[in-house]
């Protein structure tokens, strides 16, 4: 684009703080209370300084307007960027309607595009208060993402600014893509759903963006029986097994006529429920026990093994489990439904990330297991 265009930026600063404390989100104000009560700390602010600091060098070429203090100034002050202030971010926790008013305030301002920060939260938010068909692109920062306007990771969003500062033309190119939640209370049920709420523009790049998350087929359950089988029968007596989120864990926990947690983290000792429900401060203390393992299933649609739903097993506690004791499971339709044959990890850790690359045995059915490619999202 010849003449320098305006990018919009808004952080939700409560985005993510529920996931490595066992919450499932962190909308509400009794929900923040808890999660600030059981230790839980800031993490979208820095997710969205990891987007913004590959674009320094490049600020000649484009505007950033945000909104003051923790909803966007700090966080482009911390990645290098001068930005330009269109409403003040108040003093208190900030709401759902500080989200929707600073959207109103930049499609005012004509921005090419609107870049926050957050989970399917913000991104309802955003998408409720949007007038138009003003572009938006979500930096994966909150404890669910199952909508598809998301980068795969703050450095897949900085890849996309990048391609766009680089466009000759005045136009974004841009897909409808999906706004998604999950409807409050589904899980108490064994299972959860979502809800689509609408569609909103975001760039084109099946690579850089992932897909809304899909469900499991009624076909499938078979092969989910088969894993749970697998799993059941193969279990060390005197081995401790964190166990992710999802329904094929649950459906092996059931058959150990354990009570787990849909989209919570367990542990068990042989067939021997443990610990219900964790989160990472907890889980962080079984770090010392011996053998000890992490069983996880692949997310449907988006192919995320770590930093989606299971912000609990963090980049501490895998490195110190290693990747040869992590137990990966998933239906073989699941994995080849992925537009490319490939897992993602989003640990928020480079280090973590690069080791968990490479390749990894995925359990697919009770006598079968596929060699599939790991990568940093």
């Amino acid at each position: 684009m010849n003449a320098p265009i305006k990018i919009g930026l808004i952080v939700n600063p409560i985005a993510g703080m529920g996931g490595k404390v066992g919450l499932k989100g962190t909308d509400g104000g009794a929900t923040i209370e808890k999660a600030l009560q059981l230790g839980a700390i800031p993490v979208a602010a820095e997710r969205a300084e990891q987007a913004l600091q590959p674009l320094a060098l490049l600020a000649h070429q484009f505007t950033i307007v945000t909104c003051s203090g923790k909803m966007g100034e700090n966080a482009c002050i911390n990645a290098g960027l001068t930005p330009s202030i269109v409403i003040h971010t108040p003093d208190r926790v900030t709401t759902r309607l500080d989200t929707m008013a600073a959207v109103a305030r930049l499609v005012n301002a004509n921005v090419s595009l609107i870049l926050f920060a957050g989970g399917d939260g913000t991104a309802g938010d955003v998408f409720t208060a949007l007038q138009g068909d003003t572009p938006i692109l979500g930096i994966p920062a909150g404890v669910k993402m199952h909508s598809a306007v998301f980068a795969t990771s703050p450095g897949a969003a900085s890849r996309l600014i990048l391609r766009l500062l680089k466009e000759t033309s005045s136009q974004l190119p841009t897909r409808q893509a999906e706004i998604m939640d999950i409807e409050e209370h589904s899980g108490n049920e064994g299972r959860y759903r979502t809800k689509l709420l609408g569609y909103a523009s975001v760039p084109i790049d099946r690579r850089l963006i992932q897909n809304p998350k899909s469900y499991g087929a009624p076909d499938e359950q078979d092969s989910i029986q088969g894993i749970a089988k697998y799993l059941e029968h193969n279990l060390n007596p005197a081995a401790y097994y964190i166990i992710g989120p999802g329904q094929t864990t649950q459906i092996f926990l059931e058959r150990l006529g354990v009570k787990g947690t849909l989209l919570g983290v367990d542990i068990i000792r042989g067939k021997e429920l443990i610990d219900r429900d964790v989160n990472y401060k907890h889980l962080i203390t079984y770090s010392r026990y011996r053998p000890l393992f992490i069983i996880v299933s692949v997310i449907g649609g988006q192919g995320f093994l770590f930093g989606r739903g299971n912000q609990q097993i963090t980049s501490d506690l895998l490195e110190q489990v290693g990747k040869d004791h992590i137990i990966v499971v998933s239906t073989a339709e699941k994995l080849t439904s992925l537009d490319r044959l490939c897992l993602l990890v989003d640990t928020g850790d480079k280090k973590v990330d690069a080791a968990l690359s490479g390749y990894i045995r995925v359990r697919v059915d009770e006598r079968q297991t596929l060699i599939v490619k790991v990568e940093p999202a």
